[in-house]
């Protein structure tokens, strides 16, 4: 949190606001500029600015605007501010077919000189009028009835006092005459937010973190400024991503996400041109006529795509609505000995209707597994779960539904009984066009449904087992709700994997063994931190010590906190070697000799016998765990 410290400053505010009250009142509200706003803000950790109006005269622009906390107290002294202005011209002005364009008129940056006349009223409210009239700035002609917008940069230094003002960069949209007061404008251009963006990136901020909103890089990122082409926001965007991007390429609405808010929000189908449709498919020129019909113009690309077709082939191809007419539930379970009984129920989600038939006589069925493994609380007995295929069984026993089924041969440890265990279920349906159909009918493909696991006792089904680290939510914001498909069709990410990628797997003895086990967990944290081989050229699209983009939380807690759940067991490598816990997981990032080091000199132990790596020497709570100096909660930058 940062505090306003300088008491002179601040009496001299409080003693303007009082003064200004004898003449007018103050009711602490937000008044005109020079009219008393509250006491100013004493604590800032985020700042948001509100616009009043826009002024015109002879086509010189005059904003009014107000800066404020968290707390809506008004921030006072503001002596740095950059302010950009540009106008948008709608879709088809500059020719049929054209979306709408963003024009760049300029940038002014007031500090210790100012282009402009630069304005604190000195109780939360600035105004800033602009050094020139925007008509021919740039060599662009100022449109009355076009959209304007001006956007104000502030931050990233200090008021006079000393505090630290955090960055931020927000918009004003509008329209005015020549001379005359703003309006509302009555068009804009809003397709996707930097919420969507941060889903990947976290807090997404360029040009050394001045900037961090879609609708500031717009305006300077359009064909009025740049000189490169490529640099023009959509193609710019769009050809920074093709080529290691987490999900499906071809399913727009990964960042296209709905959003009622956005006006413009399906523009990505209702408005195909050949410079957005062209930066993704490069291997397209269009008025070349190579790889697609000679087009002079987008006048005629709706004529062919229009925006049913273009949603249709930039999503999921109607996956998604097949899938919600099929759902596998796990609805009952118990072990004996070392057979698990369970009972499967599938069900039409969309309809509420229950399927009569068992998967093996369902002919859109084309794969239809389970998994079982024993010991969530020691991370399963085994690396090799035993399994039956449903399709290709009959059922012992059941109707109207409900089937019952065993798996035998399950390792159950002596004296874990009383644990529980986890059965896992996946497979394919074939369907074509969101309508599921026979897998001996060709036209139709094979779609991997939604794993899920489900957790039992010896007894009945159990709604705790295995600590709950990672879940599909998580993983989903990156790579799609389960659209990652391991093995085939294995996608349930929050508890599917570790049944076989668990301790029980070894790693070969490398300099750092933890980036080359299959063990989940290691396998996870050197993949995206680029130390994995063959995965070095992985660019982590966020803050990659920012835990909590993939970790849940237990209780309120990040599961990536000190110290570490009982469960998690010491990194097997090959030649019965063995790597302490904290160490293992803590070196899929952290590889380096001098950090291994530090480990040692706290009781880790690398590559030792398996007793010393459990022989609990490692003191690394001390100083990482809840609440110590160096927390690894406080030293990581986790949002």
């Amino acid at each position: 949190m940062k505090k306003m410290t300088n008491k002179t400053y601040y009496g001299a505010a409080i003693g303007l606001a009082i003064l200004l009250s004898g003449c007018g009142g103050d009711d602490g509200t937000p008044g005109n500029p020079g009219e008393p706003g509250g006491p100013p803000a004493m604590d800032i950790s985020t700042l948001q600015i509100s616009f009043d109006e826009v002024a015109m005269q002879d086509g010189i622009a005059k904003v009014n605007y107000r800066i404020t906390n968290q707390d809506d107290e008004p921030v006072v002294g503001v002596a740095t501010s950059t302010f950009i202005a540009a106008q948008l011209l709608p879709q088809g002005y500059t020719n049929a077919g054209d979306s709408s364009q963003w024009q760049y008129f300029t940038s002014e940056t007031c500090a210790t000189s100012c282009p402009g006349e630069y304005l604190d009223h000195k109780n939360g409210n600035y105004s800033y009028t602009f050094s020139a009239a925007f008509n021919g700035m740039n060599e662009v002609s100022y449109e009355a009835g076009a959209t304007q917008r001006i956007v104000v940069k502030v931050g990233g230094d200090s008021l006079p006092d000393g505090t630290q003002l955090p960055v931020t960069n927000q918009h004003f949209d509008w329209q005015a005459p020549e001379n005359g007061q703003s309006t509302a404008p009555v068009y804009t251009r809003n397709i996707i937010k930097v919420a969507s963006c941060n889903t990947c990136h976290n807090n997404l901020a360029f040009h050394r973190s001045r900037y961090n909103q879609v609708e500031t890089c717009v305006t300077c990122h359009n064909a009025d400024h740049v000189s490169n082409p490529d640099n023009i926001f959509p193609q710019m965007i769009h050809g920074k991503h093709l080529t290691g991007f987490p999900g499906s390429l071809a399913n727009c609405q990964t960042c296209h996400t709905e959003d009622e808010t956005l006006s413009e929000q399906l523009n990505w189908a209702r408005v195909p041109t050949m410079e957005t449709c062209g930066s993704c498919h490069t291997r397209i020129d269009f008025k070349a006529g190579e790889g697609h019909p000679t087009q002079a113009n987008n006048a005629n690309c709706v004529a062919c795509h229009n925006a049913d077709w273009t949603a249709s082939v930039h999503n999921d191809g109607g996956n998604d609505k097949a899938l919600a007419q099929f759902q596998p539930q796990i609805s009952a379970a118990s072990l004996s000995g070392d057979t698990v009984s369970f009972t499967v129920t599938l069900q039409n989600p969309s309809s509420g209707e229950i399927y009569t038939n068992s998967a093996d006589k369902l002919s859109f069925i084309s794969d239809l597994r389970v998994y079982a493994n024993w010991g969530t609380s020691f991370d399963y007995a085994t690396r090799s779960p035993k399994s039956i295929k449903l399709q290709e069984v009959t059922p012992l026993s059941g109707s109207a539904g409900s089937y019952s089924y065993q798996i035998a041969g399950v390792t159950v440890p002596m004296g874990s009984e009383m644990d529980k265990g986890t059965l896992a279920i996946q497979g394919k349906i074939c369907a074509s066009e969101g309508l599921l159909g026979d897998c001996s009918n060709e036209g139709n493909s094979e779609v991997p449904i939604k794993s899920s696991h489900q957790f039992f006792s010896s007894q009945s089904l159990s709604d705790s087992g295995r600590r709950v680290v990672v879940t599909n939510e998580t993983c989903g914001s990156c790579h799609g709700d389960q659209q990652l498909n391991f093995h085939g069709s294995r996608n349930d990410l929050a508890g599917q994997c570790q049944i076989c990628h668990n301790p029980n797997m070894v790693a070969d003895a490398t300099d750092n063994p933890s980036t080359a086990t299959a063990d989940f967990k290691h396998l996870i944290h050197s993949i995206h931190s680029g130390n994995r081989e063959g995965y070095e050229s992985t660019n982590y699209p966020g803050e990659i010590g920012n835990c909590s983009q993939c970790h849940a939380q237990d209780n309120g807690i990040a599961t990536v906190a000190l110290p570490l759940s009982a469960g998690v067991k010491p990194l097997a490598i090959s030649g019965e070697l063995y790597t302490s816990p904290t160490a293992a997981i803590c070196s899929d990032c952290h590889d380096g000799d001098t950090t291994k080091n530090h480990m040692i000199q706290q009781g880790a132990v690398f590559m030792g016998t398996l007793s010393d790596a459990t022989s609990g020497t490692e003191s690394c709570t001390t100083c990482h765990g809840q609440g110590a100096p160096t927390d690894v909660l406080k030293v990581h930058p986790i949002e």
